[in-house]
C-alpha cells in the first residue's frame, strides 16, 4: 500500500480539522464571546499566514492592476447580475412592507436558512474558503527554490 505525498496528507488533515472546527464554530450561540472567537480566529490565522508567508521572503507580488482591462469584464458580469437581482428582490420585498408571503426579503430568507446547523456549516466553510483562496493562489504563484536556481 502506498502513501500519498506529505503535502497531500497535510492537506487532508487540514481539511478534516477545518471541517471539525467549522462544525463547532457554527454551533456556538451567536453574539457571545465564543462566537466572536470562532469567527476571529480564522481571520487572525489568515493575517499571520500572510505576514509570514511567501510575501515576507522577498517574493515579488503580482500587481492586481496588471490583469485588469477589457478581459476582466466577462468574469465580473455574472456577479454584477447577482448583485442587481439581490438588490431588486430586497427592494421589492421592502416595498411590499417586508411582510409579503410571496416576495420575502433577503434577510427573511437568510434567517430561515441559518436556522439549520448544516446550512450554517456550509456557509461558514465557504466563508473560510473565500478568505484563504487569495493566500493559496499567492503561494501557488510564488516561484519555487528550484526555479530560482535556474
Amino acid at each position: 500500500m502506498t502513501t500519498g505525498s506529505p503535502l497531500a496528507l497535510v492537506g487532508i488533515g487540514a481539511g478534516a480539522a477545518t471541517a471539525v472546527y467549522a462544525w463547532w464554530a457554527t454551533g456556538v450561540p451567536p453574539f457571545t464571546l465564543r462566537a466572536y472567537i470562532a469567527v476571529g480566529l480564522p481571520a487572525l490565522l489568515l493575517i499571520l499566514a500572510a505576514l509570514i508567508g511567501p510575501a515576507s521572503g522577498g517574493v515579488e507580488m503580482i500587481s492586481a492592476t496588471s490583469h485588469g482591462g477589457a478581459h476582466r469584464a466577462p468574469k465580473v458580469f455574472p456577479w454584477i447580475i447577482l448583485l442587481v437581482l439581490a438588490v431588486a428582490l430586497e427592494s421589492l420585498g421592502l416595498a411590499l412592507g417586508g411582510r409579503s408571503q410571496t416576495v420575502p426579503t433577503l434577510s427573511t430568507v437568510i434567517d430561515h436558512a441559518l436556522s439549520r446547523h448544516f446550512v450554517r456549516l456550509i456557509l461558514f466553510c465557504l466563508w473560510l474558503a473565500a478568505g484563504w483562496a487569495p493566500l493559496v493562489r499567492m503561494i501557488r504563484m510564488a516561484p519555487t527554490e528550484q526555479e530560482d536556481v535556474d
